[in-house]
């Protein structure tokens, strides 16, 4: 193409919706917290289990989608993810409430954003010039946002969990039919002999970038989905929040998210530095959380969750562009890449909300303190990146 299509505001959109599924439909487990541990007897250990269990998913399964998008194409293995979704979204609707059932169900509603983890910066690598990739990966990520922020926020405001659940797996048949309509390679693409996956995971496995930033992840994600999920909790138990008011300042992280996500590659140019970037970035995610820790409730909190969502969204959001930011790897090999990221991504967000807990003891304060350790481990790895921006480039 000589000129970028119009078509791509559609892609882009179509692939900030599949995000916002994949994300709205777990986290409103973190907006029923209350209904649901009281209804499965469940502790906050099993609740983090709960919870986690949907990135498991990406952990196990995002290597092998990420390759085999690269190697049969994108649309119809996350097509087919995003259908496993709407069968987990059914069951949980149907099934009686229990730590067991919610574990099985939660499972499978993990393979949306299987699939999708390991191959958006493929589709937007097609669709988007390299000027417009950051942008893209923002609104991908204002769609993870805008899924949890709607997730934790509203969930409480339907009649029960039956009708919350159920407009969820609503929800994932239309983006389904969404994605099957609108999805598409550009025009004139030139065909490629696809890599044998053996071949490219090959080629992955040995690119210590690659590894580097999935280990970001990994502490990103694992340490946000712990904000995400019992921050509201927090404000409940240890300052006397109502649980309504609770879950809507707990919102706010992932809001904030996507507006730190829409203006990383600004920011990260005019800094000068990726590596000065990220470690600033997850910082303030660390100060934010351990403000919320010593703050009375108050405005000061609202303004700390802010800074909290704002950090992590904008480390986040750069990393999860690597793939098509590394020479090395380039379209062909993105899916590859952009899976081996998301297992480990993936496998922080199923381990990490169940460790701290534990680590914590059931204290809610201790909880607080290693959410905050865990976004300052996501910042020192980020040091080991390579530099990849230049200042005002």
């Amino acid at each position: 193409m000589n000129s970028p299509s119009p078509y791509r505001f559609a892609i882009v959109a179509v692939v900030a919706l599949a995000a916002f599924l994949g994300n709205f439909v777990i986290f409103q487990m973190a907006g029923l917290a209350p209904l649901i541990i009281e209804a499965a007897n469940l502790d906050p250990a099993d609740f983090g289990l709960v919870i986690g269990i949907s990135m498991l998913t990406a952990a196990i399964f995002g290597i092998p989608l990420g390759a085999l998008g690269d190697r049969v194409g994108v649309k119809p293995v996350v097509a087919a993810a995003i259908a496993i979704t709407l069968i987990g979204s059914i069951g949980r609707y149907l099934a009686a409430p229990s730590l067991g059932s919610y574990l099985f169900w939660m499972f499978l509603i993990g393979g949306a954003n299987a699939a999708l983890n390991a191959n958006f910066i493929k589709v937007l690598g097609l669709w988007l010039p390299p000027g417009g990739l950051g942008v893209g990966v923002g609104l991908y990520l204002s769609g993870i946002g805008l899924g949890q922020t709607v997730a934790i926020a509203a969930s409480s405001r339907f009649s029960g969990m039956g009708s919350a659940f159920l407009f969820a797996a609503i929800l994932s048949a239309a983006v389904l039919a969404a994605w099957l309509v609108f999805i598409k390679n550009p025009p004139g693409l030139p065909k490629a002999e696809p890599l044998p996956m053996a071949s490219s995971l090959k080629r992955v496995m040995k690119m210590g970038d690659v590894w580097i930033g999935g280990v970001g992840i990994f502490f990103f994600l694992g340490t946000y989905v712990a904000a995400t999920s019992f921050t509201g909790t927090f404000l409940t138990g240890e300052r006397g929040a109502a649980p309504k008011t609770a879950a809507l300042m707990a919102s706010l992280i992932a809001f904030c998210m996507l507006v730190g996500a829409l203006l990383n590659d600004r920011l990260a140019r005019a800094i000068g530095s990726s590596r000065v970037f990220l470690l600033l970035s997850a910082l303030l995610a660390a100060l934010g959380t351990l403000g919320v820790l010593v703050a009375p409730l108050s405005l000061q909190t609202i303004a700390l969750l802010a800074v909290l969502g704002f950090g992590a969204g904008a480390y986040c959001s750069f990393v999860l562009s690597l793939p098509m930011l590394l020479k090395r790897v380039g379209p062909a090999l993105a899916g590859s890449a952009g899976g081996l990221i998301s297992s480990l991504q993936s496998l922080g967000g199923f381990a990490l909300p169940y460790a701290f807990p534990v680590l914590a003891g059931g204290d809610m304060k201790k909880l607080m303190a290693w959410i905050a350790a865990g976004f300052v481990l996501m910042g020192a790895v980020a040091l080991l990146l390579p530099e990849l921006v230049k200042k005002a480039g």
